[in-house]
C-alpha cells in the first residue's frame, strides 16, 4: 500500500522541512527537490492501481517499503537532532539528517527511473489489447427474480412511477452502496408488465469493472439489435469505430419511446461519454442508471435520484423470513438468534438473503450459525473482486482515507471532527487552493459518503455532517486490505490474554486495540508504529514512544508503565487520554508539533469529581489548536496570544473577560464551564472575530448576564446555553445576531413564561431546542421564526402546547419530541396533518420516549 506510506512521508518532509520557519534549517535545496521526486512517484501511484499486473503491484510494494524505511530513518535523525544537548552533538546529528535525506532522494530517483520504463513497457502491452472482445462481456439480460421482492414496496413504487408518468424524456439514477438492492429494484421494474408493455424498446445492460465506451456502445447496440423488426441490425458486424456505434445506437432509438437500464457503473465517466447518443423526442422514454457513486458534476442531466436506505429491522426480518424453508418451518430456535441476525446484517439485504440462504440448509441452526457469524463477521458476503475493483478506482489521497476506517471498532460510531483532527495529525491531507485542512478533510469525507463507502450517522444542528460509520461488511473488507499491506494491525484483544499485545508492538504504521473477529494479521517486517488506538479500558502494550504521532484515548495506566520513556514523545501530534496524569504537561509542552489536546471521560454525563487545577505549561505547545477539558479540569489562561487556537473547551468561573479573549484572536469554537455561587457577568465577546460556535454551561442556579448586542461577534451561528437563567431581554438579544442559525436551550430561562411580543424576533434562526422541565408557556407571533427548519423540544414535561403560530412557518420541516406532555405531543400531530393536508409531504414529527410507544 504505497500510498498511506508516500503520503505520510511527504507530510514528514513539508512540515518539518518546508515550513516558514522548519524545525530544521539545512541551508540548501535538498528537501524541497526530494519533495518534488516524492510528487512524482506519487502521481505514477495516482495513474496505477494494483490491479495493473505483477510487475506494477511489485513496484508499488518497492515504493511502499521505500517510503517506510526513508521516513524511519528521517524522523529518527531529526529525533537526535532535536534531543542533542550541546552544539556539536546538534551539528553531528544534522550531518546525519542531511546523509540520510540524499540517499533517500537517490532511491527515489532510482524508483522513478523504474516507474518510468513500466509506464513504456505497460503502453506497448496495451496497443495489442481489444478491450471489448475480452472474454469479460457485460451480461444483456437483467437478473432472474426468485419471488416477490421484499422490503422495498415504498422505493419500487416511487421508481416506478417516474417510469410510467410525463411525456418527457426521464434520467434516473439510483445509488447506494454494494448489497443494498439497486439491481434488484431496477430488475423488478423493467420486468414490470405494465412498466413493459409501456414502451417500444427495452434494453438491459450490467457495465463491466474496466470500462471502455467502445465496449459499451457495441453491447448497447446488440442488445438493441436483438429486439424484435431489428433483424438487419442483427447481421451487422462489429463496428470498431466509435462514431458509426454512436450514430447506429442513435438511429435504433430515433422516435421510439425506450427504456435503457445501465446497470452497475463503475465509473462516472460512462454517463459523461454516451449520454448525448440517446435522442430526446419528448415521448416518455426512460433512462435508469445504478450506480454506487454519486458525483452531482459527472451527472448532468439527471431527473430523479432515489437513495437506496438499509432496511430497519421490521423489513430485514420479513427479507429474512421470506427464504421459502424458513417462512414454512418458522420455528422459535430462528426467534432466539433473531436480534443476532439484524445486528450482524445491519439491514444489507446481500447479507440478510445470503444467511438465510445459508441457515435453510443446516439441521442445527445454532451450530451453522456460529459458522456464518464467523464468516459474516471476517469476510462479509459482498463480492471481494467488485470491492477490489471500487478500491483501486478509488485515488491514491482516498484509498489512505478509506483505510484509515479500519483503525476504528467495526460498527462504531465516529465523531467526523475526531476523524478530521486525526487525518490531520496523520498527515495525510495536503491542502489546494487557498481551502485549509480541515476543509480538505470534510472534502474527502463527502466524496467517500458519495461513493457509498461510509454512511451518514447524524447531522449537525446546523446541517453538517456530525457523526458517519462504515458498514461491517465494508469494514471487513477495509481491514483486510490494510493488514494485509502491513499498514495496520487491529490486535485482537478478545483473542490474547493481557500482557501478550507486545508482539504487535512493531508490526504496523496505525495499531488499534479492540475486539475482533479477524485472525489475519501479517507481520513480514519491523514497521516503527506512529499511531496507537485504544478502545479498552486498559490493554497492556508497550510501543517504542519515540517516533508516536496519535494517541487515541490513551489510559493513564499506558505512560505509568514506561514513564522514562516520555521524553521521546516529541513528535505528537494528536494526544487523547481519559484523565491527567503526572507528567503530562511535559510531554504537552516539549511538543512543537502537538495540534490536538483531550483530556476528557468518555462518559461526560457522569458526576463531575474533585476539580483539578491544571498547570499553565500547556500553553507552550506552539502549534495546538484544538484543546478539550471536560469540567473536572481548570487551568489559568495563557499568557502569550494563541494565535493557532481554534477550538477550545475549558472551566473558567472567573476568566469570562476581554483581556482573555484576546488571546484568542482566531478562536472558532469556545465551550465554558462555570461553577460558582455568584452571578457571572460575561465580558465583551466582540473580539472574537472568528468565533461561529459559542457554548456556555453553568452549575444549577448560577445567572448569566449576556452583553449588549453589539459586543456580541458577527460570525457567530450556534449558541448553547445550559443552567443560564436567561431573562427575556437576555434572549432578545441573541436574537439580534446577523448570521446566528442555531439556538440551544437548555434549562436556560429565568421563569416559566418565555413570550416574543411584536418585533421580536429570531430572523435566520434554522433550528431551535428547549430543554427546559420548568417552561410552562411558550407564545409567539407569526414573524417570530420565519426561517425555522428544525424544532426539538425535550423533557419541556410543564409546557402546556406548542404555539399555534407553528402551523403558518411553511419553512418548518420537522419536530422532535422527547418526553414532553401529552397536549404538545396532539399539537405536532395537527401540525403534520395540516402540512400533509397542504401536500407538504416531507413534514416529519418525530416522537421518543413513552409517548411513541403509545402511538405504536
Amino acid at each position: 500500500m504505497g500510498c498511506v506510506a508516500l503520503t505520510s512521508l511527504m507530510a514528514t518532509i513539508e512540515l518539518d522541512f518546508l515550513q516558514s520557519i522548519p524545525r530544521v534549517s539545512l541551508d540548501d535545496e535538498l528537501p524541497m527537490k526530494f519533495f518534488e521526486k516524492l510528487l512524482s512517484l506519487q502521481a505514477f501511484l495516482q495513474q496505477k492501481s494494483m490491479g495493473s499486473g505483477a510487475a506494477i503491484q511489485e513496484l508499488e510494494i518497492k515504493i511502499r517499503d521505500f517510503a517506510l524505511d526513508a521516513e524511519d530513518h528521517i524522523e529518527i535523525q531529526l529525533s537526535n537532532f532535536i534531543l542533542a544537548k550541546n552544539g556539536d552533538d546538534q551539528e553531528t546529528a544534522a550531518q546525519q539528517l542531511h546523509q540520510t535525506l540524499l540517499e533517500a532522494a537517490e532511491n527515489a530517483a532510482d524508483l522513478l527511473k523504474i516507474s518510468n520504463e513500466s509506464d513504456d513497457d505497460e503502453a506497448n502491452e496495451c496497443q495489442s489489447l481489444i478491450p471489448w472482445l475480452s472474454d469479460g462481456s457485460l451480461r444483456r439480460q437483467p437478473p432472474k427474480l426468485e419471488g416477490r421482492m421484499v422490503g422495498r414496496r415504498h422505493d419500487y413504487l416511487l421508481v416506478k412511477n417516474q417510469l410510467l408518468y410525463s411525456d418527457q424524456r426521464r434520467v434516473i439514477l439510483i445509488v447506494g452502496m454494494n448489497g443494498i438492492g439497486k439491481t434488484t429494484l431496477a430488475a423488478s421494474v423493467y420486468e414490470d408488465s405494465s412498466v413493459a408493455s409501456h414502451f417500444d424498446v427495452r434494453a438491459w445492460i450490467t457495465m463491466s469493472g474496466e470500462y471502455n465506451m467502445r465496449q459499451a456502445l457495441h453491447d448497447l447496440l446488440s442488445t438493441l439489435a436483438a429486439e424484435p423488426n431489428e433483424t438487419k441490425m442483427r447481421r451487422t458486424p462489429p463496428v470498431d469505430d466509435d462514431d458509426l456505434l454512436a450514430k447506429q445506437v442513435s438511429k435504433c432509438l430515433k422516435g421510439k419511446r425506450y427504456f435503457i437500464v445501465l446497470d452497475n457503473l463503475w465509473n462516472n465517466r460512462v454517463w459523461e461519454d454516451i449520454q448525448g447518443y440517446f435522442p430526446n423526442d419528448s415521448n416518455g422514454s426512460r433512462i435508469v442508471l445504478t450506480t454506487t457513486h454519486f458525483d452531482q458534476g459527472s451527472y448532468t442531466s439527471l431527473d430523479c435520484i432515489h437513495n437506496m436506505a438499509l432496511l430497519d429491522s421490521k423489513e430485514s426480518w420479513d427479507l429474512f423470513c421470506s427464504n421459502p424453508f424458513i417462512e414454512k418451518h418458522m420455528a422459535p430456535k430462528f426467534e432466539k438468534i433473531r436480534s443476532h441476525i439484524l445486528e450482524k446484517c445491519e439491514g444489507l439485504p446481500l447479507s440478510i438473503v445470503t444467511v438465510a440462504q445459508r441457515l435453510s440448509k443446516g439441521n442445527n441452526i445454532q451450530q451453522e450459525w456460529k459458522k456464518v457469524e464467523k464468516e459474516l463477521e471476517l469476510l462479509g458476503f459482498l463480492d471481494s473482486w467488485a470491492l477490489t475493483i471500487r478500491y483501486n478506482q478509488l485515488p491514491q489521497h482516498l484509498k489512505v482515507c478509506f483505510l484509515y476506517f479500519g483503525v476504528f471498532p467495526k460498527g462504531n460510531v465516529i465523531r467526523v471532527k475526531q476523524l478530521v483532527r486525526l487525518w490531520i495529525a496523520e498527515g495525510i491531507l495536503n491542502p489546494f487552493g487557498n481551502e485549509g485542512l480541515e476543509s480538505q478533510a470534510y472534502e474527502y469525507l463527502r466524496e467517500l459518503i458519495d461513493r457509498s463507502l461510509v454512511l451518514i450517522e447524524k447531522w449537525s444542528s446546523d446541517g453538517k455532517l456530525k457523526s458517519c460509520k462504515m458498514h461491517s461488511a465494508l469494514h471487513s473488507f477495509c481491514v483486510r486490505e490494510a493488514q494485509k499491506n502491513n499498514i495496520f494491525c487491529a490486535v485482537n484483544t478478545q483473542q490474547y490474554p493481557q500482557g501478550s499485545f507486545n508482539m504487535f508492538a512493531n508490526s504496523c504504521r496505525w495499531l488499534s486495540l479492540y475486539k475482533h473477529s479477524f485472525d489475519y494479521y501479517v507481520l513480514f517486517r519491523i514497521n516503527t508504529p506512529r499511531s496507537i488506538f485504544f478502545f479498552q479500558k486498559d490493554d497492556e502494550i508497550s510501543v517504542p514512544f519515540k517516533l508516536l504521532r496519535v494517541l487515541a484515548s490513551a489510559p493513564s495506566s499506558f505512560f505509568q508503565r514506561v514513564p522514562t520513556q516520555l521524553q521521546d514523545l516529541i513528535f505528537l501530534r494528536y494526544l487523547s487520554v481519559k484523565e491527567w496524569f503526572k507528567g503530562l504537561d511535559y510531554i504537552v509542552s516539549a511538543n512543537r508539533n502537538l495540534q490536538t489536546l483531550v483530556v476528557s471521560r468518555s462518559n461526560e454525563s457522569q458526576p463531575r469529581g474533585p476539580t483539578l487545577h491544571l498547570p499553565s505549561t500547556i500553553w507552550e505547545s506552539p502549534q495546538l489548536q484544538h484543546l478539550k477539558l471536560d469540567n473536572s479540569y481548570v487551568i489559568d489562561p495563557p499568557s502569550m496570544v494563541k494565535d493557532n487556537m481554534q477550538t477550545l473547551s475549558w472551566v473558567c468561573p472567573t476568566h469570562c473577560r476581554t483581556e482573555v479573549y484576546r488571546k484568542f484572536p482566531n478562536i472558532k469554537r469556545l465551550k465554558n464551564f462555570g461553577f460558582c455561587g455568584s452571578p457571572i457577568i460575561l465580558d465583551d465577546l466582540n473580539c472574537l472575530v472568528r468565533l461561529e460556535r459559542l457554548t456556555i454551561s453553568v452549575s444549577f442556579g448560577c445567572i448569566v448576564t449576556l452583553p449588549k448586542p453589539s459586543m456580541f461577534p458577527s460570525r457567530l451561528k450556534k449558541l448553547s446555553l445550559n443552567g443560564t437563567c436567561l431573562s427575556e431581554k437576555d434572549l432578545m438579544i441573541i436574537g439580534m445576531l446577523p448570521r446566528f442559525e442555531v439556538l440551544k436551550l437548555k434549562n436556560a430561562f429565568h421563569g416559566e413564561v418565555w413570550e416574543l411580543a411584536e418585533g421580536r424576533r429570531f430572523n435566520q434562526l434554522r433550528f431551535l431546542l428547549l430543554e427546559d422541565k420548568k417552561l410552562k408557556k411558550w407564545m409567539i407571533n407569526k414573524y417570530s421564526f420565519q426561517c425555522l427548519e428544525r424544532l426539538v423540544l425535550r423533557f419541556c414535561c410543564c409546557l402546556e402546547n406548542i404555539p399555534s403560530m407553528m402551523y403558518h412557518i411553511i419553512t418548518l420541516k420537522s419536530i422532535e419530541l422527547e418526553e414532553c406532555g401529552p397536549f404538545v405531543v396532539v399539537r405536532a400531530l395537527n401540525i403534520q396533518e395540516f402540512r400533509h393536508f397542504i401536500s407538504d409531504i416531507n413534514f416529519e414529527v418525530k416522537i421518543k420516549g413513552p409517548e411513541a410507544q403509545s402511538l405504536a
